[in-house]
């Protein structure tokens, strides 16, 4: 049995690709979030922000990656799948990540506002996820955020609300 190692992956490549998703969702007035699945290698799949399209608090770049990779994951999760994200997950993609055995989580911006890090204490996601690596390309993010959405990037630097204590 070969074990995985996620660092053999170039994670720039990877991110890139995310970030490119991003920047798509940005110029259609989403939040720039984008991420990818990548399996041996490989970018099985690929998604962005869509709340704005599809009128839903539930369009997360991860949950519309993770859907669009729902059969593909039932074989393959659990043998080294990576979700590359440029913002790092919520807790309700987080959970959804956690929950399709995807085993490596590897993210760009980390998210100060909803502190999803948080969850990395609880025993299920312990043994679930092997790997939860943050900053890859994280300027890139802010770029976009400066660009797109100035005002959500202050919330996630932050950690809190514009104006308040």
């Amino acid at each position: 049995m070969v074990t995985f190692d996620i660092n053999s992956l170039d994670h720039s490549v990877f991110m890139r690709a995310a970030l490119d998703e991003a920047e798509l969702a940005g110029k259609a007035g989403e939040l720039p979030i984008g991420a990818v699945i990548v399996h041996n290698g490989q970018i099985v799949a690929t998604g962005r922000a869509r709340h704005v399209a599809r009128a839903s608090d539930l369009a997360h770049a991860e949950m519309n990656t993770l859907l669009s990779a729902e059969r593909y994951l039932n074989e393959h999760a659990r043998d080294g799948c990576v979700i590359y994200v440029n913002v790092e997950p919520c807790v309700m993609c987080l959970g959804a990540i956690v929950m399709s055995n995807i085993r490596h989580i590897v993210y760009g911006l980390e998210d100060k506002w909803i502190k999803p890090s948080g969850m990395m204490s609880m025993e299920y996601v312990r043994r679930h996820v092997e790997s939860y690596l943050g900053g890859v390309m994280a300027e890139a993010s802010v770029d976009l955020f400066k660009r797109f959405r100035p005002r959500d990037l202050a919330i996630m630097q932050e950690g809190r609300w514009p104006g308040s204590p």
